[in-house]
């Protein structure tokens, strides 16, 4: 039988063959239900010896954030060429990361179109999104798409990690019901859909996320007792033996890692917070944030999942496809969707044109963050491919081709960023997909109309 310590080594991933203590790329300090991954160190590195000069090879982060209900076309679409570009104004509250993105035009996605099935495109825009094929038009069970590009990367890519991928939002909604003119709710609230039957539930709660991404095999009031308590205050005496045989520099990164982690936490458990409701009211089991917190707990979280290798792959929904949200803080009490529906009338133009930098605000702390966070010599957005967008143009029109999208980060591949670059018209919104899959070793992949992979 092990001793102690040696048990606490075996579940620690520690490594005593060598002079010098290293831990492996899979290290999970365990406590009380909860199972925290750390990020990476220069000490899970192949040798130990060289611990200090070489880094671990850093993976590919993919992800997709969609939003809904199309743009205000005329200001959301930059003018320029190349790296000879401005910024429009509705991206201007990104300037701080204009070196670390391409705006792509000319992309489309032609099986959100109708092509004879009449009204519905919210539904076919969302469900068309990352599967590229036409959704059949129906309002029962029998929901049809196809499979998403990063359920597809998920399978392969998706293997390397304790969670092939996740799947986020911030708006419930179900998946049965009409939705959208005859179509099934299923396809508006969803945009990755494990088969062509099956869409991929998203997680609109952060305790639930925070739990898929560092609970464990324990119970929820487990899990519970671990969030009221500090998910830190668990895995102490193993954080302390890690720290003990960290280099200088490895303690740094682990007491910025932990910070993030706490302070995360402390904004969910404000979240989750029990309403104080009149009596003989039932009170909800959450109090929701303010719809940023919401947004920026989500990437927050986004960040320590790629940050712990946790998962390599997901999607972020900031709104079902048709939401009528209204965005008080930023003085548009009406609904998006109302609002998209503008037929012209340039006072909802111009709050239309207010939700678009709102969405682009919010995606700058998401690359922010990103950036600031240290992987290997690098930073997480250099080893990423971040894609921002949606799959209407003008929401008025409702047309799906020329959409608005953004690639951020280089892919761990040296990707030229800060470009605006042009496609053909209605190049294949897919091509970018396969291209992005094909990167990260997910080879042979066409989908959808696609045609092949783009020169990026």
């Amino acid at each position: 039988m092990p001793t102690s310590q040696n048990h606490q080594q075996f579940e620690m991933g520690l490594d005593c063959s060598t002079r010098q203590s290293r831990i492996s790329r899979r290290t999970m300090l365990k406590g009380l239900g909860v199972a925290l991954a750390l990020p990476q160190l220069n000490m899970m590195a192949p040798s130990a010896v060289h611990a200090l000069e070489s880094q671990a090879t850093s993976p590919t982060r993919l992800a997709w954030v969609f939003f809904p209900n199309g743009t205000n076309a005329d200001r959301w679409f930059p003018k320029g060429t190349g790296s000879d570009w401005e910024l429009s104004p509705s991206l201007e509250p990104l300037a701080e990361c204009k070196s670390d993105f391409n705006v792509l035009t000319g992309l489309a996605q032609v099986n959100a179109q109708s092509l004879g099935d009449g009204p519905g495109d919210h539904a076919r825009s969302a469900a068309a999104f990352l599967t590229g094929a036409h959704p059949y038009k129906t309002a029962g069970s029998k929901i049809k798409a196809g499979r998403s590009a990063d359920q597809i990367a998920a399978d392969i890519y998706g293997r390397n990690t304790r969670l092939a991928s996740i799947e986020l939002g911030t708006e419930e909604g179900k998946d049965a019901g009409d939705c959208d003119s005859g179509y099934s709710c299923a396809y508006s609230n969803n945009i990755s859909w494990r088969s062509d039957s099956l869409p991929t539930a998203k997680e609109i709660n952060p305790l639930r996320a925070f739990e898929r991404l560092f609970g464990s095999s324990g119970s929820r009031d487990d899990r519970m007792r671990s969030m009221q308590s500090h998910i830190l205050d668990f895995v102490a005496d193993q954080r302390r033996h890690v720290e003990r045989i960290a280099g200088s520099e490895d303690r740094r990164k682990l007491d910025e890692y932990f910070t993030s982690v706490r302070d995360v936490e402390q904004r969910i458990n404000r979240f989750s917070e029990p309403v104080t409701m009149p009596e003989n009211i039932v009170a909800p089991k959450e109090k929701p944030s303010d719809h940023t917190e919401h947004i920026r707990l989500m990437y927050d979280l986004l960040v320590l999942a790629f940050r712990t290798d946790t998962t390599r792959i997901a999607t972020f929904m900031l709104a079902n496809e048709g939401s009528n949200r209204t965005f008080p803080m930023i003085e548009v009490k009406d609904g998006h969707h109302q609002l998209s529906h503008h037929e012209n009338q340039q006072n909802s133009i111009e709050k239309i044109a207010k939700i678009d930098r709102y969405y682009a605000e919010q995606f700058c702390y998401f690359l922010k963050k990103l950036k600031e966070t240290s992987d290997g010599e690098e930073n997480l957005l250099d080893h990423s491919m971040i894609v921002f967008g949606g799959c209407i143009s003008d929401g008025n029109r409702h047309d799906h081709h020329n959409l608005p999208i953004l690639l951020a980060g280089k892919g761990g591949q040296g990707l030229q960023t800060g470009r605006l670059v042009e496609f053909p018209q209605y190049t294949p919104l897919n091509n970018l997909f396969s291209t992005m899959l094909d990167k990260v070793g997910v080879h042979d992949n066409k989908f959808g109309d696609g045609t092949g992979l783009l020169s990026l």
